[in-house]
């Protein structure tokens, strides 16, 4: 069964990759179990979902990934640019999509010694984002 995205484009892919590297580096540290973790979400969960699409279509999240980890983004300017790219595109975000982002978020951060302090407080702030509760800077 797949997902109903009508508006299915690369940028929305290239900002959950954005956001999942957020996580993953939050605490200032890239884990090989991190960057395991989400090549095995990609496979088994969001191919699947987007098989409608085309069929490289979910791996612009891995490309994402990778190009802030060669850029050396911080976590800080990626979540930025994914808060920026969701305020701007809502509507490409229905429930079935937020849940698929919590999902792999929560495993891209309990991949390595489970969840630290500074994963959980940008886990939290982006349940916060998806319900409509903002916060200040």
């Amino acid at each position: 069964m797949t997902m109903e995205q009508p508006n299915i484009n690369t940028e929305l892919f290239e900002h959950l990759g954005k956001l999942f590297y957020a996580v993953a580096t939050v605490d200032r540290d890239l884990h090989e179990d991190e960057t395991q973790r989400l090549k095995r979400e990609i496979e088994k969960f969001w191919k699947p979902q987007f098989s409608e699409a085309p069929y490289s279509m979910a791996y612009y999240i891995w490309h994402a990934f990778e190009r802030a980890r060669s850029s050396e983004t911080t976590a800080e300017e990626a979540y930025g640019e994914f808060i920026t790219y969701y305020n701007e595109s809502k509507e490409e975000f229905p429930e079935e999509i937020k849940i698929l982002v919590l999902d792999t978020a929560n495993a891209i951060a309990a991949a390595y010694a489970e969840k630290n302090k500074s994963e959980l407080i940008l886990l939290a702030k982006l349940q916060l984002l998806f319900e409509g509760i903002a916060l200040k800077p």
